[in-house]
């Protein structure tokens, strides 16, 4: 059985969603380009042509997909106000391929994109804060990335989540907003 020729585009493409799909099925530490090849119906050499390395396959993956959810985020934030992180959260888990991808594996080249990703949102936050009172106390915007880190896994990355994405919508803004209200409404320690 012959495979019919596709443009180099196209293939470029097949390689990158194949790769994603056996990335989150198996983890990136799973994954050889052996394996990506079989998987396609091509060869090695075939995949070399478009990707240097398997590590390069999954950073085409992350710069596009983040690409797509950063821009999603800066949509849902407002120069000068406060984030509706509940809204944060729904947009978050809008981009599950994203999430999935991020946590599909524990080497050190994926810790650092995880941590680039929250440094990126955090960095965006405090962009768009302006001089709101967060932004004032900005040792807690690391808190609520890493809470929401947690709250995406638990509704979105789990095979079996505890919670759906909707049951947290109706909770988790107020649930946020309650928490860094009562922090902003402390007096700072001298």
């Amino acid at each position: 059985m012959t495979r019919k020729r596709i443009s180099g585009d196209k293939r470029r493409e097949e390689i990158l969603n194949v790769a994603a799909d056996l990335f989150i099925e198996h983890g990136f530490e799973g994954v050889s380009m052996g394996s990506l090849a079989s998987e396609i119906g091509t060869s090695r050499p075939n995949i070399y042509t478009y990707f240097p390395r398997l590590e390069a396959i999954l950073d085409a993956l992350l710069a596009e997909h983040l690409a797509r959810a950063e821009t999603d985020l800066i949509a849902c934030l407002q120069p000068g106000q406060r984030p509706d992180f509940g809204v944060m959260f729904d947009v978050l888990s809008r981009h599950r391929r994203l999430l999935l991808l991020l946590n599909c594996g524990g080497s050190a080249s994926l810790r650092r994109k995880r941590e680039e990703f929250d440094d990126a949102m955090i960095a965006n936050l405090v962009t768009h804060l302006g001089s709101t009172r967060l932004a004032e106390r900005p040792q807690l915007l690391p808190l609520v990335s890493g809470l929401l880190r947690g709250v995406i896994y638990e509704a979105v990355l789990r095979e079996k989540p505890t919670i759906s994405v909707e049951e947290l919508l109706q909770d988790l803004g107020p649930f946020i907003d309650g928490g860094v209200q009562s922090v902003l409404e402390r007096k700072p320690q001298a």
